[in-house]
């Protein structure tokens, strides 16, 4: 029951997407609609009367299990613009499946919570040789990952018999709150008279910035050279990826704290102001500030939250106080040095990008040393700005993919998660066999060759003292923060 229940959950976190209904494709057009799968009256109605307040004109009707046998042959005859399956959990299977063969246009679910979902169009081509293909590397993908979670497993039950080291000792409060700025690029000398100007406005004279040139080859060490001469300049001789880049950077610093800053941001008037009271608290690691979207949005990587649904999801919450959260952005954060020695540092394994920082203030979370966000405190960050530019986003969207696999298999412990995670793949494998894509196939080719790499530090990890995944993603909520964090204090 156990394996089905999260078969079913993870299937609805791959398919279903939330949204709003009046933002649903092709609202204002409808005719035709098709409510199914709720025995229910009440949410049929609540569902059928949500449809008609985004389209007045739309013709609703309802499947019932009397009339589904006459539905099942014919549904795809009637020509409906959307369909909507009822979650509410009263209605037969039959239904649900009525509403899903129907052919509409647009696909929707509904919840118990009255949340509307779109339901992904699956585009299954059996007769296509890519599609052949994909479902044999797929089936094959499938069958081996059952193996690698059974090696974790198996691997953890060895640990669990071996004494288990003592806690790293905790280096205690900076000494201080000197901050060096470290700020990696790689072929991005025209972000630079963006981005070093503000910095070096809000470091003055007490503080310290350094450019990190990853091997540029469009003269980025020598153009902060001459155009800003107060910068230290770190060039390195081949191109090792951001977090080497960050790590060869904080290593030529001798400062209490760091703060990263990516090349693509700006930061804003009073940073530093507002960051350091937060390094008073013993057991602060690392605090990140508001991060700005040019069109006025915040972005997702500032005060986040965690969720695992197979694997971990940070998901963004509305700035409105200070508390603690997941990580701190690798972008636009100030960390404690000591702790961050004592952890490792950032993990090089992740290269090119992505996940290093979610990896770091996780780590940072199992010895008990919290990550805090401050929405005084605010950065303009053009989005991957550097990313797009040199790596573009397909390959992008993998990486950031096969570095979830990766994290999972270095730091989640509790054998539920590891279930749940499985199922998460599978689920995901079979998704993409239907709608002919194959994300998750290319990052599980790019992740298994790093498996005894993952393997190795997950089994240095452990220390005794340490927190559980799950204290860890109830610690970290900043949803679940009863008051504002006071600043300040000690």
């Amino acid at each position: 029951m156990f394996a089905l229940a999260e078969l079913v959950r993870t299937a609805g976190n791959v398919l279903l997407t939330p949204i709003d209904l009046a933002q649903a494709p092709g609202a204002e057009g409808w005719r035709r609609a098709l409510v199914a799968g709720a025995k229910e009256r009440a949410s049929v109605a609540r569902a059928a009367a949500a449809i008609q307040g985004v389209a007045p004109q739309a013709e609703i009707e309802v499947v019932s299990a009397a009339g589904r046998t006459r539905k099942l042959w014919s549904i795809r005859r009637q020509g409906y613009d959307v369909a909507c399956l009822m979650l509410t959990g009263e209605g037969g299977w039959g239904e649900k499946l009525v509403a899903f063969l129907s052919g509409a246009g647009t696909l929707l679910a509904f919840g118990a919570s009255g949340q509307w979902y779109q339901v992904r169009r699956l585009q299954c081509r059996p007769a296509s040789p890519r599609w052949l293909a994909r479902a044999v590397l797929a089936a094959v993908l499938s069958v081996l990952y059952l193996e690698v979670v059974n090696a974790l497993l198996f691997a953890d039950a060895i640990w669990r018999l071996l004494p288990i080291p003592r806690p790293v000792r905790d280096p205690g409060p900076p000494r201080g709150k000197r901050v060096s700025f470290v700020v990696p690029t790689y072929n991005q000398r025209g972000l630079m008279d963006s981005c070093l100007p503000p910095l070096l406005t809000e470091a003055k004279d007490e503080h310290e910035v350094l450019v990190v040139d990853d091997a540029s080859t469009d003269a980025t060490a020598e153009h902060v050279r001459q155009t800003y001469p107060q910068v230290r300049v770190l060039r390195l001789e081949t191109n090792r990826g951001f977090a080497a880049a960050v790590r060869a950077g904080i290593e030529a610093t001798a400062t209490p704290l760091f703060a990263l800053i990516n090349s693509d941001v700006q930061v804003r008037p009073g940073f530093l102001e507002a960051l350091l009271p937060h390094f008073d608290h013993p057991d602060t690691f690392a605090v990140c500030s508001r991060i700005e979207l040019p069109d006025g949005s915040e972005m997702e990587t500032g005060n986040v939250a965690p969720a695992f649904s197979g694997i971990l999801e940070p998901y963004y919450v509305a700035p409105t106080r200070s508390g603690p959260i997941l990580y701190a952005s690798g972008s636009c954060s100030i960390f404690h040095r000591l702790r961050y020695d004592s952890l490792g540092g950032l993990e090089s394994f992740y290269r090119p990008f992505y996940w290093e920082d979610t990896d770091l203030g996780y780590r940072a979370w199992r010895r008990g040393w919290r990550s805090v966000f401050e929405p005084a405190a605010s950065v303009l960050h053009q989005r991957r700005a550097a990313i797009s530019t040199h790596f573009g986003d397909a390959y992008a969207n993998e990486m950031f993919l096969r570095n979830a696999l990766l994290f999972v298999w270095k730091n989640v412990r509790e054998r539920d998660l590891i279930a749940r995670h499985l199922v998460y793949v599978w689920a995901r494998l079979a998704q993409e066999i239907l709608a002919g894509e194959g994300t998750i196939c290319w990052a599980l080719l790019r992740a298994l060759p790093l498996l005894p790499c993952a393997m190795v530090k997950r089994s240095r990890a452990r220390r005794r003292g340490d927190l559980g995944d799950r204290d860890i993603l109830v610690m970290a909520d900043p949803t679940a923060a009863a008051e504002p964090e006071e600043v300040g204090k000690g």
